[in-house]
């Protein structure tokens, strides 16, 4: 990567000023080519020299000048002094127009005398934050040519390369000062312009062109120029590491170069360090965020993070079994004990609690200080990434140094705030092997050379580009001062200019474009002629051999004591391979959920009903009791099984919800037949052909006739033919029914709407009025023959290791074991 330009003229005491830093690069490499060892010029790029050139011409300058992100805060604090909202989207538009203000030599006057609202608003906001700069005595980069313009000295003229079109600030400054233009070579250019189907397809074609120009010529120069590079950035990378075998290589020792950089809060050791800060602010006032908690505790860059990563694991699990989004600290005080080096780290954070207002400068003293109490990035080696992220946020966040001399004091959270909007601003990328394969946007492409290039992405939204209204500058001004993109005529020659550019990256230049991107169509550049073949990819990677691997038998079950067991035989019976999954012993936990998940509403409902059965043992019993007492009986029950969750408004009102619930379903008790309930939840032994397992009962009764009726509270859906046909989708009863002695059994369902009961026995009288019944299902002593059958057959195949993934209808769709399982929802 070079200019192509000669130097012979430019000597040492030279001046040149470029259009961007990657051009100054390729200067000094250019340099080295035609003028070896002798010493260089002093080169710039546009905004460096305007510092240099400033400093110099005023050296005991009493004016401090700012930095854009200190600008970008003053903006935003004068914005808001007059009544303004601020988002990021705003202040970024409030921006960008006024350094088009400055660059385009637009005055506030000029947008006032139109007499719009957004002009005299955005005039307003910068005259604030021009008067907020000289009380203060403070210069931005758009004050500097003013001031270069207004010297009392003499300077020396410097050579220009690279820019495109000046602008009328850059031409009236360097008209002031005199230059002259360093001229590019215009090479003999092979252009080569091709049509892929896909954007995959265009760019593993260019991934594979220069990994095979780089083996056959490791020293040539190549670029991959793509103009959607922050929007393809992530494609790129995956199929450029493939196609150069880099997919596990670290970023610095890559055999290419992506260039570009993110924001700093965008690499995931920032992230943490911020999250790290902002849980320690949490401690101390008490008050503190699940999603934070939990990002700390797995963090890899804090005290005690390999020796206690299991247990930590296992911490944040239970602090999102608690499902709240804030808690205490004491809430989660049992499950510290498994994790004491954590538990020191936190300890420490909350003796040094600080809630007084302070400074910036002193409260980055506090958040270093913080940091070293976490022992941040002591508990392992950082990656060279890593080392480079860290040094660099170190260097950015004395910005709140910065910040002191113009905001007052200031509570933590605000201080952290402007931290992490500091942060947001800095544009970091880590540093690159000395490669010649060079993957760069469209921009800082332009004015560069290379031995071979292919431009990506050459439709019609890249060329022309679309047109460009500010939001606070009027049409008519904007194309009076020629803003970029502001008329057909500008957009024309700036398509034009920049086609120009990028086909002289090279003598030797591929053009392309893709007809789809991610299945939306594009249309190619109306500024090129493409050819009309379109290029499709059939092989994208050598196949290598194969080897199959029997994996629907696993080994035979070695303990068949187990827990769970009508879950795996439910699940056995569903997809083999879901019950084979039980032994891997996996664990679930319910998502977060604001108030009462479906199965603590559940539990709840069980649970009241057990207390209330426990004490009215027959329907004699219940028609006894006058409304007052039956009203007590159920709201004291409730009332102690909500203690046992926190006290809410959804307690409340899930409260309300179980007491006409289960008024209805008493009422519902009341119209049926005599009956005594012998047992409520009942533990049982259960040994279904060798498998050997615990489970429960909800509730027994007997009818005036002997008939022993076992029931079952099912508060979630109930499928169709829950029992009967090939396979069983609920075995809970028939497995209660195939181990104990009993009549009949049947499901009742306690909703809102109604009670119903789902139910078969011997005599279909000692069910429930109204119960639904099971029509596909055979007589009574036939049925718990086939039960016996099916559980039997499912527990051998559960024993024997049987796991072909072969899901019965609906078994698929409350799975949790998507992770493990080929089978596509």
């Amino acid at each position: 990567m070079w200019i192509n330009a000669s130097l012979d003229k430019i000597t040492a005491d030279d001046i040149l000023v470029l259009a961007n830093n990657r051009q100054v690069l390729a200067f000094k490499k250019t340099w080295a080519l035609q003028k070896g060892t002798s010493a260089l010029p002093k080169i710039f790029a546009w905004r460096q020299y305007l510092q240099a050139t400033w400093r110099k011409l005023y050296p005991n300058s009493t004016q401090r000048l700012i930095c854009t992100i200190e600008s970008r805060t003053l903006i935003a604090q004068s914005m808001k002094r007059l009544g303004q909202m601020v988002d990021h989207r705003l202040l970024d538009e409030v921006i960008k127009n006024n350094d088009y203000c400055h660059a385009h030599l637009i005055s506030t006057r000029q947008l006032l005398s139109l007499s719009t609202q957004s002009g005299e608003l955005f005039s307003a906001w910068v005259q604030d934050y021009q008067q907020t700069k000289r009380k203060q005595n403070l210069l931005d980069i758009n004050d500097l040519t003013k001031l270069i313009i207004n010297r009392d000295s003499q300077i020396n003229q410097p050579y220009i390369y690279g820019f495109k079109t000046l602008t009328p600030e850059q031409s009236f400054l360097f008209e002031n000062i005199g230059y002259q233009r360093l001229d590019a070579y215009q090479p003999n250019i092979h252009s080569n312009n091709r049509i892929f189907k896909t954007t995959d397809d265009e760019i593993l074609c260019a991934a594979k062109w220069a990994n095979d120009l780089h083996k056959n010529h490791p020293h040539k120069h190549i670029a991959i120029v793509s103009p959607q590079l922050n929007r393809e950035h992530h494609q790129i990378k995956s199929i450029f590491d493939q196609v150069f075998a880099d997919t596990l290589t670290e970023t610095g020792q890559k055999s290419y170069n992506i260039s570009l950089g993110l924001p700093l809060t965008d690499y995931p050791l920032i992230r943490h360090l911020l999250s790290i800060l902002k849980l320690s602010e949490q401690l101390q006032t008490n008050r503190i965020s699940a999603e934070t908690f939990n990002a700390v505790v797995v963090s890899p860059y804090i005290a005690g993070a390999q020796t206690e990563r299991s247990n930590r694991a296992l911490l944040v699990n239970k602090i999102l079994s608690i499902s709240q989004t804030h808690f205490k600290l004491n809430r989660i005080d049992q499950y510290l004990t498994n994790t004491p080096q954590l538990k020191i780290l936190i300890e420490a954070i909350i003796k040094q609690a600080n809630n007084k207002q302070q400074t910036h400068d002193q409260w980055l003293l506090n958040f270093n200080t913080r940091l070293q109490d976490w022992g941040f990035i002591t508990d392992r080696t950082l990656s060279s990434v890593e080392y480079q992220l860290f040094n660099k946020y170190q260097q950015t966040s004395l910005g709140l140094n910065q910040l002191s001399q113009t905001s007052g004091k200031v509570h933590a959270s605000q201080a952290l705030t402007d931290l992490k909007k500091w942060l947001t601003q800095v544009i970091f990328q880590a540093q690159s092997a000395k490669t010649p394969v060079q993957i760069l946007g469209s921009l800082e492409a332009e004015g560069l050379y290379f031995d071979a290039a292919w431009v990506l992405g050459m439709t019609d939204n890249f060329l022309p580009a679309a047109f460009n209204s500010p939001r606070f500058i009027s049409n008519s001004i904007a194309q009076q001062h020629k803003i970029p993109h502001s008329s057909f005529e500008l957009i024309t020659k700036d398509a034009q200019d920049t086609l120009n550019n990028l086909i002289n990256l090279s003598d030797q230049v591929v053009c392309s474009y893709a007809q789809t991107h991610l299945e939306s169509e594009q249309r190619p550049s109306p500024l090129l002629v493409f050819n009309t073949s379109v290029e499709i990819l059939t092989g994208t990677f050598q196949s290598v051999p194969r080897e199959n691997i029997d994996d629907s038998q696993a080994s035979p079950l070695t303990d068949t004591q187990v827990r769970g067991g009508v879950g795996i035989l439910k699940d056995q019976m569903a997809c083999a391979f879901k019950g084979f999954v039980h032994r891997l012993n996996t664990v679930s936990y319910d998502e977060p959920h604001i108030g009462l998940s479906r199965a603590e509403q559940g539990d709840i409902i069980h649970k009241v009903l057990e207390k209330i059965y426990q004490r009215i043992k027959t329907r004699h019993e219940l028609l006894s009791l006058n409304q007052d007492e039956l009203t007590n009986l159920i709201n004291s029950n409730i009332k102690l099984e909500l203690n046992h969750h926190p006290l809410s408004g959804f307690s409340q009102v899930e409260h309300d919800r179980l007491t006409q619930l289960i008024h209805k379903f008493i009422e519902t008790e009341k119209q049926r037949d005599e009956f005594r309930v012998i047992a409520t939840e009942q533990v049982i032994e259960a040994n279904i052909n060798g498998l050997r397992f615990t489970t429960r009962l909800d509730r027994i009764d007997e009818m005036e006739n002997g008939d022993r009726i076992i029931f079952d509270y099912k508060t979630g859906n109930i499928p169709s033919n829950p029992w009967c046909g090939s396979t069983i989708k609920e075995p809970q009863l028939p497995i209660y029914a195939s181990t104990n002695p009993t009549d009949g059994v049947a499901f009742i369902k306690p909703a809102a709407d109604k009670i119903s009961y789902i139910g078969i026995a011997k005599d279909h009288e000692s069910l429930p009025k109204k119960t639904t019944k099971q029509n596909s299902c055979t007589d009574w002593d036939q049925q718990l023959k086939l039960w016996q059958q099916q559980l039997d057959q499912s527990s051998l195949d559960y024993q024997q290791g049987k796991a072909e993934v072969l899901p019965t209808k609906n078994a698929c769709t409350y799975c949790e074991y998507d992770s493990l399982c080929r089978i596509e929802k």
